[in-house]
């Protein structure tokens, strides 16, 4: 009796395994990544000297786009983050997307945004499908921008 239920539940893994096929990994099919590294050195026109460095992970999906950015060393009070058009590599682009994070105190590190998706419109995709979108991480004592990366598919 027990050989039979070991079978029966190997047959239904199987079946589902088999039903499953297309994808297995769970990713949805089109999905898009892009990553930026953001540090003092990255921001324009004029770099800013800080210690401050972090990650940006952003996802594209449809129209959908969904971020988390990571404070990996210490940031004091950040007030804004968004995703811009690059203009020029030393001037500031528009505003494309904000993130709304919630704002922080001295000495900050974590995961550093609230509000992680939006709908966006294709302008925007084909943007940072050309290498021509970033994130900017503002602070009160920055308030142009602390630490910025431009954003890389993947």
């Amino acid at each position: 009796m027990r050989a039979s239920r070991v079978f029966t539940v190997l047959a239904v893994v199987v079946a589902a395994g088999v039903a499953c096929k297309d994808n297995v990994t769970g990713i949805p099919a089109g999905l898009e990544v892009f990553t930026a590294t953001l540090n003092g050195a990255n921001e324009a026109p004029t770099p800013v000297t800080t210690t401050a460095t972090g990650t940006a992970i952003v996802t594209v999906l449809g129209n959908m786009v969904s971020w988390k950015v990571d404070i990996l060393t210490p940031i004091d009070s950040i007030i804004l983050g968004h995703i811009h058009r690059r203009a020029a590599d030393s001037v500031a682009g528009n505003v494309q997307v904000n993130f709304n994070p919630a704002a922080t105190g001295p000495g900050f590190t974590g995961t550093a945004t609230v509000g992680s998706q939006a709908t966006v419109d294709d302008s925007i995709l084909a943007l940072m499908r050309a290498g021509r979108a970033y994130v900017n991480i503002h602070t009160k004592a920055h308030t142009g921008g602390e630490i910025r990366g431009t954003l890389v598919k993947q």
